[in-house]
Order: structure tokens, then C-alpha cells, then sequence
């Protein structure tokens, strides 16, 4: 089994989402007001996170196929570059993550980009697929390790956290480094390591805040009535990000998965957020969430404000809006 490797540009989305508090909406007034889901750490660390702003992901995709064929004609190989589709980077700006009304056109956001403008599946044809198939098993298998590094042996211990590195990741993690790597510097600088560490622990606090531990229980009953089976608010993603995790694992060699079982969890994807996104509005989580989440973002401010404004000070992108 090849595992997906969590690219680059995956770590910095999840980046962007952690300080913009991508949990935090779902009320049906949350995207009326901008500041309305923007905390006081996200607010503080805008010099830093704003170089995300004007990056073109689609023309990186594109450099980073590029490199991939060179990378793989250095090893023997014939590549042609993946054609990059615009359409996988839309994001409806005007949708807040976690509303109903994202709930009810994008789910949990797991699917975006999968479909064309007419609502069809958009089916990607792999250029190389010809190509590959008309290797004995013995070339394919060279190909494949050449793409993506040396097959990973299943991990001893599941809850073991693992870190990816482009280095044993073969053509694929090489192109990856190369393209994103200057755009994740502020996030693996291991100066600031531990204040990342901190950011994310303060984000565990918010979860398990007993204010909102208590609300679990009536979202529970709701989502019980809607026929889901959850104990609290975060399974209910987590449940439908651990499906996918598994669908993707078990892809083919050229990244293509069981369509059926695909279009099967989509199902499940959208049905899953769209009432978890009702049941939360229902007992007021997100409006809980915000309170307890700024106050908790405020403290840590005042509480790490050297070394924010350390990492901002070398990271800012706009000196005058450094604090």
C-alpha cells in the first residue's frame, strides 16, 4: 500500500486554516461580519500569514510537474506533466467554511475541485498510464519508486506520529521541496518549532474547553435525530477525514481510486457536514467556540508576544505591518 504524502502545500493550507480558526463557523450569521472569525492571534500574525495572499498555487503545481519530468528523465524515465486544472483551486470566498451553506454545496470541503462545471465527475486521465502499462512488472515497479520513493513498510505503532520527507519521496518529493519548500520556511524554522508546538496545544484547549464539552451532548441528540451517531463535534469530521485518508491509501500506483466507493463516501461526506453544520447552528457551538477561542488566543498573545514578534520580525512580508 503507497501512502499519499502530505505535500507542502497541504501543510501550508493547514497552516492558513489553524490560525484563521477554520472551525470556528457554522452559525448562520458567522460570514457576515469578517472580523467576526478572525481571533486576535490570526489578527497578530497577519504580517506573516499574509504571504499566502498572492500565492499562485495553480502555476506552482505547474513548475512542480515540470520538475517532475526532468526528475524522472535523469532516472531513465519518460514524463509528461499532469495537466493542471484551475478549476481544483476555486474556493468560494464568499462561503465560510463550516456554514450551512458550504455544508450544503461542499460538505467538509474534502470534494472540492473533483467536479466540473456541469456538475460531472471530472476524471483525470493520467498522460503517462500508456506508458506504464506497456512496462514489464519489474519496469513499473522501478517507474513507480522512481515517482515516489521506496515503498514504506506499515508503521509498527498507529497513533505513532510521522513526519514525510521529500528526501525518500523520490521525483515527486523533490519537485514538492523545490516548489513549496521557500513557502513553508516560517512554519519549519526550527527556531520557532516549540511556538508552533504552543499554537497547536492552544488550539487543543479550544476543543476541549468544558463550555464546549457541554454542548457535545445536546449536538449529540440532534445529530441523533438526523440519523448520525456522534459524541462529539470534532467525530463527526474526523470520522468522514479518516474515510478519505483510507481511500486515498489504497490507490493504485498512478494515484486512482475505487470510483465507486469515491462517489459512495462524497454521499456520505456531504449528508455527514450538512447536518452537523444544522446541529451546531441548533445549540449555538460556534458561537461558543469564537468566545472561548479569542479569549483563549488573546491570553497566548500576551503570554508569547517576544517570540511572535521574533517570528514575525523575520518572517513579515509587510515591515509596517509587523507589530
Amino acid at each position: 500500500m503507497r501512502s499519499v504524502p502530505f505535500t507542502a502545500a497541504a501543510a501550508a493550507g493547514c497552516a492558513l486554516l489553524l490560525l484563521s480558526g477554520c472551525g470556528s463557523s457554522g452559525d448562520s450569521d458567522a460570514g457576515k461580519d469578517s472580523k467576526a472569525s478572525e481571533g486576535p492571534l490570526q489578527e497578530y500574525m497577519k504580517p506573516v500569514t499574509s504571504a499566502y495572499d498572492d500565492v499562485d498555487y495553480e502555476k506552482l503545481q505547474v513548475e512542480q510537474e515540470n520538475i517532475v519530468a526532468a526528475c524522472m528523465q535523469e532516472a531513465g524515465f519518460e514524463y509528461t506533466p499532469r495537466e493542471v486544472s484551475g478549476s481544483s483551486f476555486e474556493w468560494d470566498e464568499d462561503l465560510e467554511w463550516g456554514s450551512e451553506e458550504f455544508a450544503e454545496k461542499h460538505g467538509y470541503g474534502y470534494s472540492i475541485g473533483s467536479e466540473s462545471e456541469d456538475g460531472e465527475e471530472a476524471v483525470q486521465v493520467d498522460p503517462n498510464a500508456d506508458y506504464v502499462a506497456a512496462m514489464s512488472e519489474s519496469e513499473q515497479a522501478a517507474y513507480w519508486e522512481a515517482l515516489w520513493g521506496p515503498e514504506q513498510p506499515e508503521a509498527l505503532d498507529e497513533e505513532a506520529e510521522t513526519t514525510w520527507d521529500w528526501t525518500t519521496a523520490g521525483c515527486n518529493g523533490k519537485a514538492s521541496n523545490e516548489t513549496y519548500g521557500s513557502t513553508m520556511s516560517a512554519y519549519e524554522d526550527p527556531a520557532f518549532v516549540e511556538l508552533q508546538d504552543e499554537i497547536g496545544t492552544l488550539y487543543e484547549k479550544v476543543a476541549s474547553d468544558p463550555k464546549l464539552t457541554a454542548l457535545d451532548a445536546e449536538w449529540s441528540d440532534c445529530m441523533n435525530e438526523a440519523g448520525f451517531d456522534f459524541a462529539k463535534v470534532p467525530d463527526a469530521a474526523t470520522s468522514i477525514s479518516d474515510a478519505y485518508s483510507a481511500l486515498w491509501e489504497s490507490a493504485a500506483p498512478d494515484g486512482s481510486t475505487d470510483k465507486a466507493a469515491e462517489t459512495e463516501l462524497r454521499e456520505k461526506e456531504m449528508s455527514t457536514a450538512i447536518a452537523d453544520a444544522k446541529c451546531q447552528t441548533k445549540v449555538g457551538y460556534q458561537k461558543t467556540t469564537r468566545e472561548v477561542q479569542f479569549a483563549l488566543e488573546q491570553e497566548f498573545v500576551d503570554a508569547h508576544k517576544a517570540e511572535l514578534d521574533a517570528w514575525i520580525e523575520q518572517y513579515a512580508t509587510d515591515a509596517k505591518a509587523a507589530k
